[in-house]
Parts: structure tokens; sequence; C-alpha cells
């Protein structure tokens, strides 16, 4: 089985190959890309059987570069991802193969079986149509309104105007892009049940954000700076985890 491994970061992509060759027989990666164009080329160049492909790369989406080449597909493809929610339900849903990293040996061997033993082009090219449906239906539900009960109110907000949350006692202070503070009786737990399928981020246990509206984050000082120059603490706990998501944010 001829493979090309695409993923914007060198050490992940030796990784994955250094596991296919301790652990699969007759795993040929004949290239690997860290780029759309790079893949692009290698692609036509190689023709290869399975592509092994990171969703988010530096110059745009595993999907872009597939929408490259007409369809049906002439490869397969396992997905590799970080944590997606929208992403993971879709791929559930299709039952396409997908990796999460870290990637786990196990997994992987699991999945490079089924797609080379069990898998035809042409259930992989129904599956991926569906999955492609799913996924943008998914990302489209992200700014889909929630209804937030303040006092004796209904209040309905889009999570875009939702700048941060931070908890106060047995309140919750919502903090509106327009400036304007909404407090809520919600904890912070359920408000963030709600809202990390949609781009927030638990910063530290009394801080929640809206991670498109992040501007600089201090790994050293342990705080983040939001678009309006509000600084919000992030736990040490938290520190690895925040710099993978913002990272993962910034190549969507």
């Amino acid at each position: 089985m001829r493979i090309i491994v695409v993923d914007d970061e060198k050490l992940a992509r030796d990784a994955i190959i250094k596991i296919g060759n301790q652990r699969i027989a007759d795993f040929e990666v004949v290239a690997q890309a860290g780029s759309i164009h790079e893949a692009q080329q290698a692609i036509l160049q190689h023709q290869p059987d399975l592509l092994l492909l990171d969703i988010q790369l530096l110059d745009g989406s595993g999907f872009d570069l597939l929408a490259l080449f007409p369809s049906p597909l002439k490869f397969k493809v396992i997905f590799i991802t970080a944590y997606e929610e929208y992403a993971i339900k879709a791929f559930k849903a299709s039952a396409l193969d997908y990796l999460l990293k870290p990637i786990d040996a196990d997994e992987f061997v699991k999945s490079i079986n089924k797609v080379k033993y069990q898998l035809n082009l042409e259930t992989f090219n129904k599956s991926f149509q569906t999955f492609i449906h799913l996924y943008h239906a998914n990302i489209g539900e992200q700014n889909q309104p929630i209804i937030i009960h303040s006092h004796s109110s209904l209040i309905r907000l889009l999570p875009s105007e939702i700048s941060r949350i931070e908890e106060e006692g047995n309140y919750a202070n919502i903090f509106l892009l327009s400036g304007e503070v909404v407090k809520v009786t919600r904890t912070l737990n359920s408000l963030e049940e709600e809202l990390k399928s949609r781009g927030f981020l638990r910063t530290h246990k009394s801080h929640l954000v809206n991670i498109q509206y992040i501007k600089t984050f201090h790994s050293k000082e342990l705080n983040i700076v939001m678009v309006d120059g509000i600084k919000v603490p992030v736990s040490f706990r938290k520190r690895s985890q925040v710099s993978m998501s913002i990272t993962q944010w910034c190549k969507m």
C-alpha cells in the first residue's frame, strides 16, 4: 500500500512513520508533505493508495486539499485530528476512519488494517461525501443561538456575541462584545458544557473565553489578553491545553 503522510508538523509526520514502520509489515511511505501545495504535488506524482491526512494545515484544511481532486477520489484517506467535537460527530456518523492526536499505536494499526482489508474505494467515497455534508452542517451549528435566563428574562444570544464568561459565587457574568454584562444564575460548568463545542475554552476554574477573541497568550505570566484589552488568568494546570487549543484554532 503506497502511503503519503500529510501534516504541517515534521515531528508528527516522523511519529506516524515510525509507528507504521515498527508495526505494519508492508507500510510504504512514498512521500510526505507539510502543506496543501506539497501534498497536491506529491499525490499527482506518486498516485498513492492511502493518504494519512491532518485536518488542520498551516495553509488551509485537509478538505481544501481534497477539493483539488475530482470526485470520486482515487485514493483512500485516514484523517488525523486534535479533538474537535463537530468533526468527530461527523466522523462517527459517516463511519469514516480517523485518528486523534496524540496517536495511539494500536488504534493506528487497527485503522490501517481496516482501510486495507475491509474498505473498498467506492465505499470510502460514499462515506466521505456523507462526512463532508455532516461536517459543514455541524460547523454551521456552532453559532446557533443559546437561551440564557437572567432574573425574570429570557435572553437569546449568539455565541459570537459573547467575549468571555466569569464565575462570581453562585452566578456567572457573561461579557458581551457590546460591553454589556449579563448576570445569570448558572454555573460555569453548565455554560462550558453548552459552549465548549462552539469555540469556547476554559482557562481557569472561574473563566471561560471565546477563543476567537483572544489576542495574546502569555504562557510564562499565565494570562490571556482579549481583543478588548482585558486580561484573563490561565491556571498552570490548563496552560498546555490552552496553548494547544489556540494553535489548532489559528489553523482553522
